[in-house]
């Protein structure tokens, strides 16, 4: 008993409707919006009134915009597995109430406890008891709903599905109408339709839309990539406001009155860097959060459709879930939207107590979208001069400059591990850096560009050093093979 209990209060929660807390029924049908959520016709008419946005219908839920054509509620596509359900629902608890379900075998109003998946009808207590004795009906599948498993739910879904004209099992596929049909509708009006079987066309449809939830949770494990992207900026920037702060407190305690004054000026400044970074961060990461509930929603919605093997179902709602998933599909670049700044506090040389003790210093430099160009970063030759240049950008790809930017270049041997001796990095105060430097041996190097300690875009990068070509050899050759002298010839730098 308490089996059957828990199937059917578990059934009953999810047909419930979030907006009113009444069950679908045939009057309150349940209608999916472009979001996959489902709620009653009911509600949803009294929303569109309540809203006056015309034909545009805004979810209860997610608050993503639903058009309905013509105002006309009926233009969405309504959830068969929810009204399926609903009928098991129904017929379980049906005695005494108004347009009781009847037995399938008796064709009395009565609880309908049992389900025969071979006849496929709900059965009374007294029918099912008959039903197992007769010998005509060995070998039937009669078991109670209470018992009912999630895979006897979705039979029942799949043995409901019937050809809405002839009133027959559907059997075929029509890939042309891309309807499910029986077998007089595959014999009269589709003959001359391409027409498959119902495993086929399940198996295709399955594929199709299998497909797209797999793009769909590519997008959302990006979308996951750049909320722990967020989150590694904003711990790196939490403990910059801190370092910062402590050294400003550093400075003001040498600098006792003036440096007090100073103190809670700089400060201040960093509160409100602080802030105004929390609050991008709190908006940035709150879409985030949202598209992702978006996407594991739809993917959750799919997957249960899929679960169920339910090709009527499928094709019910594959338009509307191939809309979702297209939307869902479309780039979202939140980790983008904010810029990274950073702080650091200098302090000034007070002998004079004319300036301010100290100066704060902010950068937007973010090393992943900072880069370098230029031959000397990939080529090079032995004993010349070769250079590249590495530019600061802040996270939007605009180059950017602050004082408080470290550039390091580490040009070392893969054969030998030891880092190359005499490079140059000369700081155009521009966002743009030069790095020269003149290579002793020829040979594979790796360059390790970092900004804060930290490797831009494409770092490490491979360099390999051509040999110096030797200058006078061919001319030399010429000349004692025409005289017959032998001779070593001069080579030049």
């Amino acid at each position: 008993m308490a089996q059957s209990k828990s199937f059917i209060d578990v059934v009953k929660r999810e047909l419930e409707c979030s907006v009113c807390q009444e069950q679908f029924s045939e009057i309150n049908e349940p209608k999916i919006l472009k979001c996959l959520h489902t709620f009653c016709k009911s509600c949803l008419e009294a929303w569109l009134r309540q809203q006056r946005r015309g034909a545009a219908l805004s979810c209860p839920t997610c608050r993503q915009i639903t058009e309905c054509p013509n105002n006309n509620i009926n233009s969405l596509p309504s959830n068969l597995f929810y009204k399926q359900m609903v009928d098991i629902v129904k017929a379980y608890s049906g005695q005494g109430q108004e347009h009781s379900p009847h037995c399938g075998n008796c064709d009395e109003e009565k609880s309908l406890k049992f389900y025969c998946s071979d006849c496929n009808c709900f059965l009374c207590e007294e029918c099912a008891g008959a039903h197992r004795k007769l010998k005509v009906l060995n070998g039937h599948h009669v078991k109670e709903i209470g018992n009912f498993e999630s895979s006897d739910a979705q039979d029942y879904a799949r043995r409901t599905n019937v050809c809405k004209q002839h009133k027959d099992e559907v059997r075929f596929y029509c890939e042309q109408c891309v309807i499910c049909i029986c077998r007089d509708c595959a014999i009269l009006e589709h003959r001359d339709h391409n027409i498959v079987s119902l495993d086929k066309g399940l198996e295709k449809k399955k594929s199709e839309i299998e497909n797209k939830m797999r793009a769909v949770q590519t997008n959302g494990s990006c979308l996951r990539n750049q909320k722990e992207f967020l989150e590694k900026r904003r711990i790196r920037m939490n403990n910059n406001f801190v370092q910062a702060t402590e050294e400003v407190h550093r400075a003001a305690k040498r600098n006792i009155e003036l440096i007090r004054q100073h103190e809670a000026s700089v400060t201040e400044q960093l509160i409100k860097q602080k802030e105004t970074f929390q609050a991008e961060y709190s908006n940035t990461t709150t879409g985030l959060d949202e598209k992702l509930m978006e996407i594991e929603s739809s993917l959750d919605f799919g997957s249960h459709v899929l679960e169920r093997n339910n090709l009527p179902e499928i094709l019910n709602v594959e338009e509307v879930l191939e809309q979702r998933f297209q939307e869902l599909l479309e780039p979202s670049e939140f980790s983008m939207k904010l810029n990274y700044s950073e702080f650091k506090y200098v302090p000034n040389d007070l002998s004079s107590l004319k300036d301010p003790p100290g100066k704060l210093f902010t950068t937007n430099t973010e090393p992943s979208f900072s880069l370098a160009e230029g031959m000397g970063l990939t080529e090079g030759t032995q004993g010349e001069d070769c250079s590249f240049t590495v530019i600061t950008m802040d996270s939007q790809s605009k180059k950017t400059y602050s004082e408080i930017d470290r550039v390091d270049v580490d040009i070392r041997s893969l054969q030998t591990g030891t880092a190359m001796k005499g490079k140059r990095i000369r700081d155009t105060r521009d966002g743009c850096y030069k790095v020269s430097y003149k290579p002793e041996a020829a040979g594979e190097f790796n360059v390790l560009i970092t900004v804060a300690r930290e490797a831009i875009k494409g770092s490490p990068f491979q360099l390999k050093v051509k040999e110096r070509k030797l200058k006078g050899r061919k001319k030399g050759k010429q000349y004692a093979e025409s005289t017959g002298n032998v001779f070593t010839p001069i080579c030049f730098d």
